[in-house]
């Protein structure tokens, strides 16, 4: 079954969710891991539908990006910021998460050892490098509307959920910018609550900019990034 989100129905989902903390759930593309250790749960493995993201919203991200966002129906279970050097947890799924995060917890600093994107996951971590080091915090202290760091990523409930984003001269939400982006297939937690799934904050491609709502001539690159299951 193929879903289209127009800007109508994707802001009706958006609620009180806005850009931050995790933001893009089930109503954008899909785009991050929502597998590896994650995927603990055998309903985890249900084929869920395809969505077809045809006019998302936009925010700028920086001088040469922006960012696709969607709705969050809630809070991760779990989340790692990078420019904080925070891992935020529900610490009711905090044994699950030292499993899923393949994490060591230090005995004299409590802090949280946890590998970065792409690195190996059963491979120990050498104690004291900064990238790996992270400072426990509740979930509750998650600030959902927090403008994530690019390589920020994150674990919630549900299950990988395929999606294609390919979308058209799309205004720049509080800029005179359009932006058109895509084809790219993607995979994204669905937030359906069945398994767990990690989701990245990272470029999806790139897209081009306009300064006319036009979309003609004067086109500039512009990196578009994400929340996506990365590959497994």
């Amino acid at each position: 079954m193929t879903t289209h989100w127009d800007r109508r129905t994707f802001l009706r989902r958006l609620g009180a969710a806005s850009f931050g903390a995790p933001m893009l759930g089930a109503p954008v593309l899909t785009l991050t891991t929502c597998s590896d250790r994650s995927q603990t749960e055998p309903e985890a493995s249900t084929s869920t539908p395809h969505l077809t993201v045809v006019d998302p919203i936009i925010h700028s991200y920086g001088a040469d990006a922006a960012c696709i966002v969607a709705p969050l129906p809630g809070p991760p279970i779990a989340y790692v910021s990078q420019g904080l050097q925070l891992v935020f947890i529900n610490r009711e799924f905090r044994d699950l998460l030292v499993g899923i995060l393949s994490a060591h917890i230090s005995v004299s600093t409590g802090h949280w050892r946890i590998p970065q994107p792409g690195e190996p996951l059963k491979e120990p971590l050498i104690p004291g490098v900064p990238q790996h080091e992270f400072e426990e915090v509740g979930i509750g202290d998650l600030d959902l509307e927090m403008e994530p760091s690019e390589g920020d990523f994150r674990i919630r409930r549900g299950q990988r959920e395929e999606t294609t984003i390919d979308f058209s001269c799309i205004a720049m939400a509080g800029s005179s910018q359009y932006v058109s982006g895509g084809l790219w297939r993607v995979e994204q937690c669905d937030g359906s609550g069945r398994g767990t799934c990690r989701e990245d904050f990272v470029e999806v491609g790139i897209g081009s900019r306009y300064a006319a709502a036009s979309c003609g001539t004067g086109t500039l690159d512009i990196r578009l990034l994400s929340w996506v299951c990365p590959e497994s």
